[in-house]
């Protein structure tokens, strides 16, 4: 599983949105080793998360810090 797809999922079982803390104290049960040095995976988190937004794919932001899927 990507990053991408333990976010979605993440997102998915919140019942479609999820905010940063959230996603953070989840994903690891998606994707292993995800947060591995606390601020270093919250960094690679929030790069994902935003370029998928960026790019226009995948996720939204719909409240400051709090994201749903497209």
């Amino acid at each position: 599983m990507t990053k991408v797809q333990a976010i979605v999922k993440v997102i998915q079982d919140n019942g479609g949105q999820a905010n940063w803390q959230h996603i953070y104290s989840q994903i690891g049960r998606y994707y292993r080793g995800a947060m591995g040095k606390s601020t270093i995976g919250q960094a690679g988190i929030r790069g994902v998360l935003y370029r998928e937004i960026r790019n226009g794919r995948t996720f939204k932001q719909v409240a400051p810090a709090t994201f749903g899927l497209r």
